[in-house]
């Protein structure tokens, strides 16, 4: 198993000059973003955070380029767009890759920590920030400049974008719908005052007008997407991290207690429950009827969607954090031991294993023919199948 290392590199007067340039901030986006279906365009892929695609990339993988993002990235995710790649760092930046090439269009300072990913649309970035006076800023990446920027608390999500509107929780307990033109609020809802925990550090998904997110308090909540209603709740016995994932009508979720639930989308009623043994912090992946989820034992369970049966499960002996993603008939999975791992969803075997130089706690993207992925050691990499830098 080879160490993947970053090539030592003459540095001519020239490139040195560049690298200067570089280190000053500021975006130059060559157009605006036009999203495609190649694209891996929010947090999850889809306002239900499958971590699906139906394309291959085919291990064994090889790095195409590095970026370096001056800080370890949250738990969000990288975003592709169009043929740029968004990713937000631990420092309140955001930084713009070239998909194919690797090529910097430039960072910018947006707020505090990002823990999320950011928000894409069109030329607009929205970015969710912890401990900063103004939390939630809006940026027009063509236009260079911020539109606006407003303070609603301490953010550790990933806003769910759905109907011109912005959808979040905060470490306070309260939920929010927010306008995306001028970031002005349409409607709360506040979790009740006597819950010893009540934050919420979970990302919301999106089922039939249905917006729905876990809380420190061990409920999953489901409220209208119009007015802030709520339309259920579910108790799963203990603090919720890890964002719900929505397949086929069902809502599927972890908790720190290791357990896993599915609920029926609509009415909230549990269909059944799965022990994995260890605390989960992130959402479930899909693969035809199987559900996939890691935990903190680091061991990766296959599920039937339907019936919570175990199908198959892989000890990686090592802290799973993020979400498996489902690329085709392969899901790949990264860990704390600095290890991205590549299985084959139907039977669980290991088909492709690869070293890092940094602990992978993001969930990786998959897009434009290639997997992104972010490392602690504050490196995102693209890394394309061997094959094709056979083939250039």
């Amino acid at each position: 198993m080879a160490l993947i290392r970053i090539p030592s590199l003459h540095v001519s007067h020239s490139l040195l000059l560049l690298v200067v340039a570089a280190s000053c901030s500021g975006i130059k986006m060559p157009h605006v973003p036009r999203s495609t279906e190649s694209d891996w365009p929010m947090f999850g892929r889809t306002p239900h955070r499958t971590n699906a695609t139906d394309e291959l990339v085919a291990p064994p993988l090889t790095i195409a380029w590095e970026g370096d993002l001056s800080s370890s990235m949250g738990y969000g995710s990288p975003v592709v767009v169009d043929t740029f790649v968004f990713v937000t760092n631990m420092r309140g930046e955001l930084f713009v890759f070239n998909a194919l090439t690797g090529k910097r269009y430039g960072w910018i300072s947006l707020g505090d920590a990002f823990h999320g990913s950011p928000v894409i649309d069109g030329a607009v970035v929205y970015a969710a920030s912890a401990d900063a006076r103004e939390s939630l800023v809006a940026y027009d990446l063509f236009e260079a400049k911020t539109l606006w920027k407003r303070d609603y608390g301490d953010i550790e999500v990933t806003p769910l974008f759905f109907d011109n509107k912005l959808y979040f929780g905060t470490t306070a307990g309260i939920f929010y719908c927010v306008e995306k033109y001028k970031g002005e609020k349409e409607w709360s809802y506040r979790l009740p005052e006597n819950r010893r925990w009540k934050g919420i550090r979970s990302s919301a998904a999106l089922f039939d007008g249905t917006v729905i997110f876990g809380a420190e308090d061990g409920n999953v909540y489901a409220l209208d997407a119009k007015n802030g209603r709520e339309r259920w709740t579910y108790d799963t016995g203990a603090p919720i991290f890890a964002s719900p994932t929505v397949y086929n009508g069902t809502v599927f979720i972890g908790n720190f207690a290791g357990t896993f639930v599915a609920l029926d989308a609509q009415s909230g009623t549990p269909r059944w429950r799965f022990p994995t043994g260890a605390s989960i912090y992130a959402a479930a992946s899909f693969a035809g009827n199987l559900v996939l989820i890691g935990n903190t034992a680091g061991k990766l369970f296959a599920l039937s969607t339907t019936e919570g049966s175990i199908r198959w499960s892989i000890e990686f002996n090592s802290v799973i954090n993020s979400s498996a993603v489902v690329s085709g008939p392969v899901a790949y999975v990264g860990t704390l031991k600095k290890e991205l791992i590549a299985v084959k969803v139907q039977d669980g075997t290991i088909v492709w294993r690869q070293t890092l130089n940094g602990r992978v706690k993001t969930t990786p993207a998959v897009a434009r023919g290639r997997l992104f992925v972010a490392t602690d050691d504050r490196m995102v990499l693209a890394l394309e199948p061997m094959q094709h830098t056979e083939q250039r």
